[in-house]
C-alpha cells in the first residue's frame, strides 16, 4: 500500500510538470494514437489480400498479435523508459541518486514516470484483442481462461525481464540503448517478429525466438495451443510459466549484478 501511495504522488508531480506544456503532452498523445492506428491499419490491409497466413486466419492472427501487443504495453508502460535511460544516467553520474535513496533503484526508477505515451497501445491493443476474440473459436471454460490469463501474466514477466536484461548491460557497457531498441522496440526490433506465427519465417528465426530471446512464449504457443494448432511439439505451448521463472531469474540476477559492478562518474 505504502508503493501505491508512492506512485500516485510520483504520477501526480509527473502529469503536473506535463501540464506546464499541455498542448505538447496531448500532442504526443495524438501522434502515438495515429502511430499506432497506422500499425493497425497496415495490419487490416494486409488481411484485406491475404485472407490467411501460415495456416491462421485475420481474426486468429489478430488474437495472437493483440495477446502480445497487451502484455507488452503493460510492460513497456512500467520498464522501457527506465531500462532506455539508464545507460545516459550512468554517463552522467545522475544514477548516483537512485542508490542514495530509501528505496530499492529499480523501484525508484518506474515509480518516479509514467510513460502515459503507451496508454494509447494499451487501449487499442484491448479494442483489437475484444473484437478478435469474439471471432476465434476458443471454448472459453475455466480451464482455458485460466490457461490463457497465466500465459498473458507469464508474457508480461517475459518482456520486462528481457528488457531488463538489456537495460542492465549498461552497467558494464555505459551504452546499452540500441540494446534495447534492437530486442524490444515493436516498430524495428526483434519484437516485431512476434506479431505473426513464427512458422513463416526460417527454421533460424524459429530457434532465435523460441531458445535465445524466446518472445514466441508470449503470444504464439500459448494461442496456438488455445486454437488447436499444430506446433509440432505441443509440449512448447505449456513451458511460457518456466521461461517466464527463468528469465525473472536472469534478470534479477543481471540486475544484481550490475548494481555491485557500478562505480560512480564523480559528477
Amino acid at each position: 500500500m505504502n508503493l501505491l501511495r508512492m506512485y500516485k504522488r510520483f504520477v501526480i508531480i509527473y502529469i503536473k510538470s506535463k501540464l506546464e506544456y499541455h498542448g505538447a503532452l496531448l500532442l504526443e498523445l495524438f501522434a502515438n494514437t495515429i502511430l499506432i492506428g497506422v500499425y493497425f491499419a497496415g495490419f487490416l490491409i494486409l488481411f484485406h489480400n491475404f485472407k490467411g497466413i501460415g495456416g491462421w486466419t485475420e481474426y486468429e492472427v489478430l488474437f495472437m498479435f493483440t495477446t502480445s501487443w497487451t502484455s507488452y504495453s503493460v510492460s513497456c508502460f512500467f520498464f522501457w523508459s527506465p531500462m532506455k535511460d539508464i545507460g545516459e544516467m550512468i554517463r552522467n553520474g545522475s544514477f548516483d541518486m537512485y542508490m542514495t535513496r530509501p528505496i530499492g533503484p529499480m523501484t525508484y526508477l518506474v515509480l518516479q514516470q509514467f510513460q502515459y505515451t503507451f496508454l494509447p497501445r494499451i487501449v487499442l491493443s484491448i479494442i483489437f484483442w475484444t473484437i478478435s476474440m469474439q471471432k476465434v473459436t476458443i471454448v472459453w471454460n475455466l480451464r482455458n481462461i485460466i490457461f490463457y490469463v497465466v500465459s498473458m501474466l507469464c508474457s508480461f514477466v517475459i518482456f520486462s525481464s528481457i528488457t531488463i536484461i538489456t537495460g542492465s548491460i549498461s552497467f558494464w557497457t555505459i551504452k546499452s540503448e540500441e540494446i534495447v531498441s534492437l530486442l524490444t522496440d515493436n516498430n524495428y526490433g526483434l519484437k516485431n517478429f512476434t506479431d505473426y506465427p513464427i512458422q513463416i519465417y526460417s527454421k533460424e528465426i524459429q530457434l532465435l525466438l523460441t531458445f535465445v530471446v524466446p518472445y514466441a512464449f508470449t503470444a504464439y504457443y500459448p494461442v496456438a495451443i488455445l486454437l488447436g494448432k499444430n506446433i509440432g511439439n505441443n509440449i512448447l505451448g505449456y513451458l511460457s510459466p518456466a521461461i517466464a521463472l527463468l528469465f525473472a531469474c536472469l534478470a534479477c540476477l543481471m540486475w544484481k549484478k550490475g548494481l555491485k559492478h557500478y562505480g560512480s562518474s564523480g559528477a
